[in-house]
């Protein structure tokens, strides 16, 4: 009752300023410097109860009255009395229609503001100053009129994200990055972190060199702060966050190149690993390698990482060295005891890392060592879950059994070649041959060792668990999600 009230005060005051702004517009020249100020302030009000009622999710309100302001001024848009409070009022309006699901609309606002620029020398106010005669100092001024046109850019690539415009989605990124290095402001947090959301999008596509290169320049940020004296909490989880995107570029390469040499091998219809062909993917990747992509003003170090279908054991382990470092940079950060969903997943990663490099293994002896190391990695993290967190355990017992499993097969495989392999002479005496029988058998009793009931009981319960958090194991033939945000940060707010 009594914000019902507060609100019909607020409507009555509103209605009687523009009723008096009415009749001083009625007795000047539209023509006037005087009349397009007095109409910047009706504009301004209709502005600000716009930001009101956004404030309580009356977007429907907030939307018509943008619109009427907007319509006050349009003609006038390119005045320097009028053009910051234009751009002002289309970065909030293109903010409700997108929220309101009318993404043309939106699109077609910001393009205008954004690819026309400013062509005047803009009077920069906020209604305050509007009212009250005063002018703000230019520093500040120009600092927000740069914001305004960064805010804009980055509202329209928003915009062409949920529009599927993934191409020029990257473009907005890309130029409201470029634009903040250039003016050596904002934070460089939040820069890169939207750096390596734009490496995420570009490995989604893959795209593989922009990848690495924003990957790379969102390190050449963070590197610095981390190192700094004083702690900062957002800067580890930035590196931490960051450090799972280098993995998903690792894994995501390794499955590419895994299922191009399984197409290949098809293809041929021989069974041997051959080079993997030129895919088309390759030639989509043309593009990524101008200067188009590149940062100004900001020095990169490019790490020495595969850009394409991985073709031989030495690429492999280059890859698998590079992922495995950032593996254990996540590490430090998404520990067991604050982070264990994110945990196993690290763990589930590494298992899966041994697993692609061991595809590219052509000695059996390597690819028996890689295989075991997988088995003991994930060996270990079951004994800890089941000591340290066994409700966690119980959530990710079938995913681990799943594994282990398969890991046995694939060594109990392996075993068997060694037995026998016709392309191989075999040259070996009694004891060698009892010593690789009795490896198969332990095998086998590792494998009848685990008990089917405890194996339906960890199905059952983690089919009664109620907790929200999921582990995410990552798919060797799946995309790595990419994030775009949800456009909330975009909304230009100058208070000052």
């Amino acid at each position: 009752m009594v914000i019902k009230k507060r609100e019909n005060l607020l409507e009555n005051e509103f209605f009687l300023i523009v009723t008096k702004i009415d009749e001083v517009l009625s007795t000047l020249n539209k023509e006037s410097s005087e009349y397009l100020k007095v109409l910047s302030m009706k504009a301004s009000l209709l502005y600000e109860k716009a930001k009101i009622y956004l404030g309580t999710n009356q977007y429907e309100k907030s939307k018509e009255c943008l619109e009427n302001s907007l319509n006050l001024i349009l003609e006038h848009s390119v005045d320097p009395q009028i053009a910051f409070l234009y751009l002002r009022i289309v970065n909030y309006l293109s903010y409700v229609l997108s929220r309101l699901g009318e993404f043309e609309r939106a699109k077609t606002l910001l393009e205008k503001v954004v690819n026309d620029g400013v062509t005047c020398e803009p009077n920069i106010y906020s209604t305050e100053d509007l009212f009250s005669n005063t002018k703000a100092e230019e520093a500040v001024a120009k600092s927000k009129m740069d914001k305004i046109m960064i805010n804009n850019t980055q509202m329209l690539g928003w915009i062409y994200g949920k529009l599927g415009l993934n191409d020029m989605y990257a473009v907005m990124q890309y130029k409201s990055l470029q634009k903040e290095l250039d003016l050596n402001d904002g934070d460089p947090v939040q820069w890169a972190i939207r750096c390596y959301r734009l490496a995420s999008l570009f490995l989604a596509e893959g795209k593989w060199k922009s990848a690495r290169y924003h990957l790379a320049a969102s390190q050449a940020v963070l590197d610095p702060l981390e190192a700094g004296v004083t702690p900062n909490p957002l800067v580890y989880r930035a590196q931490a966050e960051l450090a799972r995107i280098w993995v998903n570029y690792g894994l995501y390469l390794f499955s590419v190149s895994r299922k191009a040499v399984l197409d290949n091998k098809w293809d041929d219809g021989t069974g041997t690993k051959g080079e993997t062909k030129d895919v088309e993917k390759q030639s989509e990747d043309v593009p990524e390698t101008s200067d188009g992509f590149k940062f100004t003003g900001l020095e990169v170090n490019v790490p020495s990482v595969p850009v394409s279908e991985i073709r031989g054991n030495e690429e492999a382990k280059s890859l698998f060295l590079h992922t495995h470092k950032w593996l254990k940079r996540a590490r430090l950060y998404y520990t067991l005891r604050d982070y264990p969903i994110q945990y196993v997943n690290i763990v589930l990663e590494l298992s899966e890392l041994y697993r692609l490099l061991a595809f590219y293994e052509s000695d059996i002896d390597a690819q028996y060592s890689l295989q075991k190391k997988r088995y003991e990695t994930l060996e270990a993290l079951s004994g800890i879950l089941k000591d340290v967190r066994p409700n966690c355990y119980v959530s990710v017992c079938v995913e681990l059994i799943r594994e282990i499993i398969e890991v046995q097969i694939e060594l109990m495989n392996l075993n068997l070649k060694k037995l026998y392999n016709p392309c191989v002479e075999v040259n070996m005496n009694g004891d060698e041959l009892k010593r690789r029988m009795d490896a198969v058998i332990d095998i086998n009793s590792k494998m009848n060792s685990i008990d089917y009931e405890d194996f339906q009981h960890c199905s059952e319960s983690a089919d009664l668990e109620t907790g929200t958090d999921e582990v995410n194991r990552v798919d060797a033939e799946g995309k790595p999600s990419e994030k775009k945000g949800d456009g909330e940060g975009l909304v230009e707010e100058i208070r000052r």
